[in-house]
C-alpha cells in the first residue's frame, strides 16, 4: 500500500488534483532578484546608504542600511505597501538572496529584518541630518539611470513635469488637515517628473529611457497648489543640467503665477503652462470664437492663434500668450452653441517652437498624469507615521521603488516596442514564481516558465548598463561576520492571528 499523505486541499472539481503543503523554498515574488540586479548596476541603495548618518552601534548591528533600504524598496515595488508584510517576506527566499549585502549560499538561511526594524529605519531616515540626503535619491536614481543605460552624456532634451496631489490619511497625522477642494483629511505632496523629449511614451529608441520622479516634497493638507513651489522647481535647475542640455518645465493652471514665472524668466528657464481664464483674457478670445462659413467638417474645428504679449499687473514680464480653440460636436453631431477654448502661455519663443507645437508638447503632460495615477494605484503609500517628516520620507521610498521597478519596465517597453502599465509588468513579469534548490555551493532559481522570456530579455538589457567613470566605484557585496538575530526573532514563519 502506498503511504498514506495528509493533503492541504482537494478540489471537488478534479479528483486526481491534491494540494499539499511542504516547508520548501518556494516564492511568488522572484522579481525581488530582478530589482537587486539593476539596482546592484546603477550602485543605488549602496550609494543612499553612504551618505546617510547611522547612529547604530557598529558591533550590534545585524541589518546594515544598505539591507534595510533593499528590502523595504523591493517589498514596495512588488506591491507590499504595509510595513506588517516585512515579518513575512523577511522569510522568502527571494528577497532573502536579493537583500543581503553578502556573498555565498548561506544567504537563504539567514531571515531579514522584521517590522519593528523595518520602523526604526523610518524614523532614522527622518532625522534632520539624513532627510534631505535621503530625498536627493530620486534624481540621484534617474541621473544614473540616464547615464548608464545610453551613451553616458547628457540627453539633448527632457522636460519637467511638476504638480501636487492629495494622499488621504485617516488618522491624528501631523500636518495632516482637510481639504474642501477634495473634501477628506489629507497631505498635500509636491512632485516632479522628468521625460526625455517631452515624452513618456515615445517609440523612438531612446525616447522612453530615464523617465521617472527626480523630486518630491510632503506639504500640509491645506497647502494651496503652488505653495513652496517656485524653491522646489529653482532646486532642480542646475541638478537637471547634469543630465540634459535643454530643458523645460511644463505646468499646471495652478502653477502659472507671476511669483514663479518671473524667477524662471530671470533665470532663462523656459516653461509652458495652461493659465485660468479672466475677463480680461476672454476679451481678447472673443473676436477669434466666431466659426467659418461654409458646412463644418464632422470632426469640428481646432484653431491655435498667437495672441502676442500679455503681461498681468503684478507681473514683472510678459509672456507669450497662445489661443486654443476646440470647437469639437457634441453627440448628437451638433456644434456647441459657444466654441470651448483655453490659453497657453509660455516663454518659448515662436522661433523655436510654433503655437501648434507648444500645444502638441502641453498636451503630452496628460501622460504625465498617468503615470501620476499609476503611481498612487499600483504604490499609493500608506502615510500613517504620527510624524510629518516620517510620512515624508515614506513618500520617498515608495517613489524610489516605482523609479526603480518602472527602469526595468521601460527596458521591455524599449525591447519590445510596446506599452505595459505597471501593474501588468509587476504582475505578469516581477511577480514571478520559482523554487530555489541548494546545490552544491549554488543557489539554483526554477523559475516559472510563463517569466523566462521576459527575464531572458530584461536580464540581457540590465548587463548593458554602465555607471560613467565619474560616479563612485561601487563596492558590491562585502565579507562580514553573521550576527545572531535576537533570542525573541523567530527563524521560521509564523503567522499572527
Amino acid at each position: 500500500m502506498g503511504e498514506s499523505q495528509s493533503w492541504l486541499f482537494e478540489p471537488t472539481f478534479n479528483r486526481s488534483v491534491k494540494v499539499e503543503s511542504k516547508n520548501e523554498r518556494i516564492t511568488t515574488d522572484g522579481g525581488a532578484l530582478l530589482l537587486r540586479e539593476a539596482d546592484h548596476q546603477l550602485g543605488l541603495t549602496e550609494y543612499l546608504a553612504s551618505q546617510l548618518t547611522d547612529p547604530r552601534r557598529e558591533d550590534r548591528i545585524r541589518y546594515t542600511l544598505t539591507e534595510l533600504l533593499r528590502e523595504r524598496m523591493y517589498a514596495m515595488a512588488l506591491g507590499y505597501s504595509v510595513q506588517d508584510d516585512a515579518d513575512r517576506l523577511a522569510h522568502d527566499p527571494a528577497f532573502q538572496m536579493a537583500v543581503w549585502d553578502r556573498r555565498g549560499d548561506d544567504v537563504i538561511e539567514e531571515r531579514l529584518a522584521s517590522q519593528p526594524t523595518q520602523s526604526r529605519l523610518i524614523s532614522l531616515l527622518a532625522q534632520e541630518e539624513n532627510r534631505e540626503k535621503f530625498r536627493d535619491g530620486l534624481f540621484e536614481s534617474i541621473s544614473r539611470y540616464v547615464l548608464s543605460s545610453g551613451p553616458q552624456r547628457r540627453v539633448f532634451r527632457a522636460t519637467i513635469d511638476v504638480d501636487s496631489f492629495p494622499v488621504e490619511v485617516h488618522g491624528s497625522q501631523s500636518g495632516a488637515a482637510y481639504n474642501g477642494h477634495y473634501g477628506a483629511k489629507i497631505y498635500h505632496p509636491l512632485v516632479a517628473s522628468i521625460c526625455i523629449d517631452g515624452k513618456y511614451d515615445a517609440a523612438r529608441p531612446g525616447s522612453r529611457l530615464g523617465n521617472g520622479f527626480i523630486a518630491a516634497q510632503l506639504r500640509p493638507g491645506n497647502a494651496y497648489t503652488a505653495d513652496d513651489s517656485l524653491p522646489f522647481m529653482q532646486a532642480l535647475v542646475g541638478r537637471v543640467r547634469q543630465i540634459c542640455r535643454f530643458f523645460d518645465f511644463r505646468l499646471d493652471a495652478g502653477f502659472v503665477t507671476g511669483e514663479i514665472m518671473d524667477p524662471l524668466t530671470d533665470e532663462n528657464v523656459r516653461f509652458l503652462g495652461r493659465i485660468k481664464a479672466n475677463p480680461r483674457l476672454q476679451a481678447l478670445a472673443e473676436p477669434h470664437l466666431t466659426r467659418p462659413p461654409g458646412r463644418p467638417p464632422k470632426g469640428g474645428y481646432e484653431r491655435v492663434i498667437e495672441l502676442g504679449q500679455y503681461q498681468a499687473d503684478n507681473w514683472k514680464h510678459s509672456q507669450r500668450l497662445i489661443l486654443v480653440i476646440v470647437d469639437a460636436p457634441d453627440s448628437q453631431g451638433l456644434l456647441f452653441e459657444m466654441p470651448h477654448y483655453f490659453f497657453l502661455l509660455t516663454n518659448h519663443p515662436k522661433s523655436t517652437r510654433s503655437g501648434w507645437n507648444i500645444l502638441k508638447h502641453y498636451r503630452q503632460r496628460g501622460t504625465f498624469e498617468d503615470r501620476l495615477s499609476e503611481f498612487n494605484t499600483v504604490l499609493g503609500p500608506h502615510l500613517s507615521q504620527d510624524d510629518c517628516w516620517k510620512n515624508d520620507v515614506s513618500l520617498v521610498m515608495a517613489l524610489l521603488a516605482f523609479n526603480l521597478s518602472s527602469f526595468l519596465r521601460l527596458e521591455l517597453e524599449a525591447a519590445r516596442q510596446g506599452s505595459w502599465d505597471l501593474v501588468r509588468f509587476r504582475d505578469c513579469v516581477l511577480k514571478a514564481g520559482g523554487r530555489i534548490v541548494k546545490h552544491g555551493n549554488r543557489l539554483v532559481v526554477k523559475l516559472a516558465k510563463a517569466v523566462s522570456t521576459f527575464w531572458s530579455t530584461l536580464s540581457a538589457r540590465v548587463a548593458r548598463w554602465r555607471l560613467p567613470t565619474t560616479f563612485p566605484t561601487r563596492k558590491g557585496p562585502q565579507p562580514r561576520s553573521w550576527m545572531p538575530p535576537p533570542a525573541h526573532a523567530h527563524s521560521e514563519l509564523v503567522f499572527r492571528e
